[in-house]
């Protein structure tokens, strides 16, 4: 009796197996079926047309389906790229993607930079004291009043403190829009600021192709956004381009946070004397990690 047992649940357990397995490749299908009609209908949309060259010149990304799934879907918690779907591995997952842009400055972790703590953390990545005492400057004079609950300018915030809850306060216009007004990553405003100006397909950007995003992305009547985009790129490129290019993975990397840490521990390194050469080692294999 048990071993006329047995051979039914075996039965069984094999039917059963093989029922899953075809459920599963039939979902498989589905799946592939509807990412080939997605793809075909993107395919079929114009987004560019002869006749007005600037939406021929600056491309949209198309090919961001099978990576990214929905690029225009707001990532809350990491920066997703074409390369890194899944953004950079260990970030936290209680903080918008711009609280972890500004995180590399909060070192006590009370949610408020100082312009103190803002100061330490130029001088950290390398920055000179002059570009230092006028970044702090430019951007808690900026940035500090929209981060605070009083509508009434200064109230309980003479020293110019940002306050990390209501960093999504501080997007300005005239940017990439990788960064909604939430403070979320959305992969396909990062992706479009290479496929737009990086137009040699050389992995990043240079200065003049820095130069036509900030003109193409200003909108009208917005000096202190074009500024603040103007100062934001710049301290990007002096900060990590490499023979003049910086590269979408560094750009990624900056949007997350993660690159401020990284460009600390050079620095720091530096100082110590251990040679560029044993640094950027690293940092490549860092990145191949």
């Amino acid at each position: 009796m048990n071993y006329q047992y047995n051979i039914v649940t075996d039965k069984e357990n094999k039917e059963n197996r093989r029922n899953r397995e075809k459920e599963h490749k039939e979902r498989e299908h589905r799946e592939t079926k509807n990412e080939r009609r997605k793809q075909n209908k993107q395919d079929d949309i114009i987004t560019e047309i002869k006749e007005v060259p600037v939406t021929v010149a600056r491309k949209v990304p198309h090919d961001l389906l099978e990576s990214l799934g929905n690029a225009g879907l707001p990532r809350a918690t990491i920066a997703a790229s074409k390369e890194f779907p899944k953004g950079t591995p260990g970030r936290p997952t209680n903080k918008t993607l711009l609280q972890q842009h500004v995180e590399f400055f909060d070192t006590d972790h009370d949610n408020i930079i100082h312009p103190v703590d803002t100061w330490k953390g130029f001088r950290k990545v390398g920055f000179s004291i002059p570009f230092s005492v006028f970044a702090t400057s430019f951007i808690h004079i900026g940035l500090a009043y929209p981060s605070q609950e009083s509508w009434i300018p200064f109230l309980g915030n003479p020293l110019f403190k940002i306050y990390v809850k209501r960093i999504n306060k501080d997007k300005h216009g005239s940017d990439s829009e990788s960064y909604d007004t939430e403070g979320r990553f959305v992969p396909e405003k990062f992706e479009e600021i290479f496929s737009k100006y990086d137009r040699d397909n050389k992995g990043g950007l240079n200065f003049s192709d820095i130069v036509r995003m900030i003109r193409g992305n200003s909108n009208a009547f917005d000096p202190f956004g074009w500024a603040s985009t103007s100062f934001e790129w710049g301290s990007l490129y002096l900060l990590c381009a490499q023979d003049g290019i910086i590269t979408k993975e560094d750009t990624r990397t900056c949007f997350d946070g993660t690159l401020f840490f990284r460009m600390a521990e050079s620095e720091e390194n530096r100082q110590k004397g251990i040679g560029i050469n044993a640094i950027l080692k690293n940092l490549k294999e860092e990145k191949e990690e």
